[in-house]
Formats: structure tokens, C-alpha cells, sequence
């Protein structure tokens, strides 16, 4: 039974997996874009560009939109810092256990260790030249959407 619920719900969803890019520079939206539409062309994307936009999304979710695989963000978006961002992602009951992959050029230890003190998945630097962002960003995203099972979040039904 749990089985024919669980199939119910999957013919009702999109199942092609989602990236969600929390990033206010669009040089790093375009070269996001630029490596998962090369290499990764099933993939669906949605941008965001500050703190307010992505939060009003967490807020809006809904299961029955488009699952959402993997979250890159930038910690250093406007109108609100990225730590408070990533923790409220966390707290969302459904999308707490989405990977977050942090994006940035601080390399800063306690600024990384903050960020996973925060719940990040992931924190990768970016990169000086295009081809070592490139490499980084391709090789991080087959970890997070090919090699890494990630759980589909299922609404339970109302009593």
C-alpha cells in the first residue's frame, strides 16, 4: 500500500531534478547556467538573487512544485547575509534535507566553518579563472545530482 502511494505521488510530481541558485552576480549565474545546460541539459534551473527573494520562496514552497535536488548559493547575497538564509532553509520541514552547496571566494576557515555550523552540504571557493570554476562547479554538481541519492519529499496525506 505504501508502495501504490508512493507511485501515486511520484506520477504527480516533475520528477527531473531541480537546482535552486541563490546568486546575485550574474557572471556566476551564467557560468552555473553555462555547465549544467552543457552538462547536465534534464536539469531544470530557478535563480534567485537576493536574501528576501529566496526566503519568500522558502515560504511559498509547496510540495507539489518542481523537487528541488540541490541548492548553490553565495553566502554574500543582498538584503540578507547567507548564514541566516541556509539556517532557515534548514528549519523548512520539507526541504531541511535538500543539499546546500555553498558557493564563495572567502576562504576564510571560520567563514567556512560557520557555514557548516549553519548546515551547509558543501562549501566550494570559486574559482580565479573561468576553466578552474568550470571544473569545480561540473565536478560538484555530478557528486550532488548523480552520485548522491537525495530523499524526495512525500506529503502526507490528511487524515
Amino acid at each position: 500500500m505504501v508502495a501504490e502511494s508512493i507511485k501515486k505521488h511520484e506520477e504527480g510530481l516533475d520528477l527531473r531534478k531541480k537546482v535552486l541558485i541563490i546568486e546575485d552576480e550574474k557572471i556566476d549565474v551564467l557560468s552555473i547556467g553555462r555547465v549544467i545546460n552543457q552538462e547536465f541539459p534534464g536539469v531544470f534551473v530557478e535563480v534567485l538573487t537576493n536574501g528576501e527573494q529566496a526566503l519568500d520562496w522558502l515560504h511559498r514552497f509547496q510540495t507539489g512544485e518542481n523537487v528541488v535536488s540541490l541548492v548553490l548559493m553565495d553566502l554574500n547575497v543582498p538584503r540578507m547575509h547567507g548564514l541566516t538564509l541556509l539556517t532557515e532553509f534548514k528549519r523548512h520541514e520539507i526541504l531541511k534535507d535538500i543539499p546546500i552547496v555553498v558557493l564563495s571566494g572567502n576562504e576564510d576557515p571560520e567563514a567556512i566553518r560557520l557555514a557548516y555550523g549553519a548546515g551547509a552540504s558543501a562549501y566550494v571557493l570559486k574559482r580565479a579563472t573561468a576553466p578552474e570554476t568550470t571544473a569545480a562547479l561540473s565536478t560538484t554538481l555530478n557528486f550532488w545530482l548523480n552520485v548522491n541519492q537525495v530523499s524526495i519529499p512525500i506529503r502526507v496525506a490528511e487524515a
